[in-house]
């Protein structure tokens, strides 16, 4: 369904019955898909929510819209629209930023929060902008080599092949923008405002600059009370190759807030 929020229709999901509620936000250019399994799984306990955030799959916006500022916006937003007063919060990728910041903003809203595979410090560095610069020359190739770079997981073809599939409906140019629009980002001083229980779940074959193992280790290590969840043999996306570990650490997440 689509949800009005700051005068835009926002593409969003929303499903299951159980408090607390469980709100995702997807990747900066990923969509709600990048948590169906995991949320299929939770659903029997809880009421999931997830959407595209400004710019990308489903909801189409002006690009000026584009900025993390509006992120932030959309997201304390759309709790309201759904009249979501408490809620875990999961972030994905780039988007962890996001859901850190609303959490430093509204902790009352914020139960407890899951970060999967992201950081807080965006630099404009040269991989970054070569990235982007590709993204808009030669996009089927550019995500070709990045969906191989996210999920090197064996036997997970199909999975890449899924993901492909997600980032391509927000395509080359809109995903582009997204990533330039969190440049010069740098929460790292709001880490320690983060007074929830928070988990950081992340992969340790994961090789994106921001998401690293020992990223993840330093961010866990910023955070005043955090848990880390190291995966095995797991690239960028767990929330795609190990849905029911990824909704497990969730789940024990709601148990324990």
């Amino acid at each position: 369904m689509f949800i009005k929020v700051r005068g835009q229709f926002v593409h969003t999901v929303d499903y299951g019955e159980g408090t607390p509620a469980i709100v995702g936000v997807s990747g900066a250019f990923g969509n709600v898909e990048i948590w169906e399994q995991p949320f299929e799984l939770l659903s029997r306990r809880h009421r999931v929510i997830a959407y595209d955030h400004f710019g990308a799959g489903e909801t189409r916006v002006a690009r000026e819209l584009v900025t993390f500022e509006e992120q932030v916006a959309v997201l304390h937003e759309l709790l309201d629209a759904l009249s979501v007063e408490r809620c875990i919060l999961a972030g994905d990728s780039n988007m962890v930023s996001v859901a850190v910041e609303l959490a430093a903003r509204h902790p009352e809203r914020i139960q407890a929060l899951a970060l999967v595979a992201g950081g807080v410090v965006h630099d404009e560095d040269p991989i970054i902008t070569g990235f982007v610069a590709a993204l808009r020359s030669n996009f089927e190739q550019t995500i070709e080599g990045f969906v191989g770079g996210c999920i090197p997981e064996a036997e997970s073809q199909h999975l890449r092949d899924w993901l492909r599939d997600i980032l391509s409906r927000t395509g080359g140019e809109r995903a582009a923008v997204l990533i330039e629009s969190f440049y010069g980002t740098d929460l790292s001083d709001r880490l320690s405002q983060l007074v929830m229980p928070t988990v950081v779940i992340q992969g340790e074959q994961d090789v994106l600059p921001g998401s690293s193992a020992d990223g993840a280790r330093a961010l866990a290590a910023a955070i005043p009370n955090c848990k880390l969840e190291l995966l095995p043999g797991v690239g960028h996306v767990p929330t795609l190759t190990r849905p029911k570990e990824v909704a497990d650490i969730i789940e024990r997440l709601a148990s324990e807030s």
